[in-house]
């Protein structure tokens, strides 16, 4: 099958010995399913962990299905786009192919921005939700958050959905249509650096709150790795602006799309994951420590064990030493472990810094034979 006349019309010839044969289709689509895979199995985990430790499901919860649901549509698109073509050189192409590549694309960017928006409200609404009562810095930080996170979305509905006249023009130019559009590459990349800054912004607003807390090194360490997960989200935002500005200045645009799509998949997907960790942590805790009571159970038949939950005392990660009786802790809202619930017979005290409103509430456990 020869090169389409319309193609070399409008772009010029391909470059001498490229292979049109080349298909990056089935890779771009495996990358992005499976990031939408992982990040369903983050919320499915979430809320199995929120079920089964007895936590009412918050308005956090649900705003993080509605933003699966909005990486499940650029999954789709892209799966689609890449049935048009997205992912395979351009002279390979029908011109019809491009314009209906193209408005996959702009239909792209209306549930790309919902998924980024819908992932950081959530994130903000469980900052309310542990921090809450909210600081004066708190109140200023989540409030900046959600203006940069709300804006983003509008701007770019508003935006693309008056980027031509007629908007038409913008899916049909290559295929003789008349009309004019905006610079929509720069108005792109100039949306994507601000979000890669919120991105940035959103991590950061809880650190100040999370380094007043005197908490042990394993703590710090397991809310570091969490952290961690969201730099990488960044980096996904950061390589997804460098994939777009190689893609604004190439000529062979349809097989640069797929890296946008998949970079553009990775970003909201790995930020759901993220949002969704501080969730598993007494879930895994109570997995841990229902596995600890099975083995004291069985070693108590051959040890004489006083009960099913009296063996060794270990900290998981975000553990604690409190007494277990049914392999659950109810953390309520706060399920980063950010608070240490030791249950004893001692006082409870607050933290010494008025400011964290955070409590850490600690007690002591004196034996039957110890001074009181």
């Amino acid at each position: 099958m020869g090169i389409d006349p319309g193609i070399i019309k409008v772009f010029g010839p391909p470059p001498p010995g490229l292979n049109l044969s080349e298909s990056e289709v089935s890779r771009n689509n495996g990358a992005v399913i499976a990031m939408l895979c992982l990040a369903a199995v983050a919320v499915i985990l979430r809320f199995t962990a929120r079920i089964t430790l007895g936590n009412a499901l918050m308005s956090d919860d649900w705003v993080i299905v509605v933003a699966l649901l909005c990486i499940g549509a650029t999954a789709g698109l892209s799966i689609v786009g890449g049935t048009l073509g997205a992912g395979t050189h351009l002279w390979s192409l029908s011109l019809t192919n491009v314009s209906q590549i193209f408005r996959i694309l702009h239909s792209y960017t209306f549930v790309y921005a919902a998924a980024c928006a819908s992932t950081k409200v959530s994130i903000l609404c469980f900052y309310i939700r542990i921090f809450t009562p909210l600081d004066r810095y708190s109140r200023y930080a989540i409030a900046f958050g959600f203006f940069l996170t709300i804006s983003y979305p509008i701007i770019i509905w508003i935006t693309m959905g008056n980027c031509c006249r007629p908007l038409s023009f913008y899916w049909n130019q290559f295929i003789g249509e008349k009309g004019t559009c905006i610079d929509v590459n720069t108005f792109f990349l100039a949306l994507a650096i601000i979000n890669m800054i919120n991105d940035f912004i959103v991590l950061l607003i809880p650190i100040p709150r999370i380094m007043k807390l005197q908490m042990t090194r394993r703590k710090k360490v397991a809310i570091s790795a969490i952290m961690a997960v969201g730099i990488f989200a960044c980096v996904a935002s950061i390589v997804r602006i460098w994939y777009l500005s190689v893609f604004m200045a190439a000529l062979d645009i349809t097989w640069l799309m797929g890296p946008v799509f998949i970079w553009s998949t990775i970003e909201p997907s790995v930020a759901i994951i993220c949002a969704c960790l501080p969730h598993l942590a007494p879930f895994l805790r109570m997995v841990h420590q229902n596995v600890l009571s099975s083995r004291d159970k069985t070693g108590s038949k051959s040890h004489g064990s006083s009960g099913p939950w009296r063996g060794p005392q270990r900290n998981s990660v975000f553990g604690n030493r409190a007494p277990h009786f049914d392999g659950r802790q109810r953390l309520g809202d706060d399920e980063i472990g950010l608070t240490n619930h030791v249950a004893g017979s001692g006082n409870i005290h607050k933290a010494d810094s008025m400011e964290s409103t955070i409590l850490v509430q600690s007690s002591f456990v004196q034996s039957a034979s110890g001074s009181r």
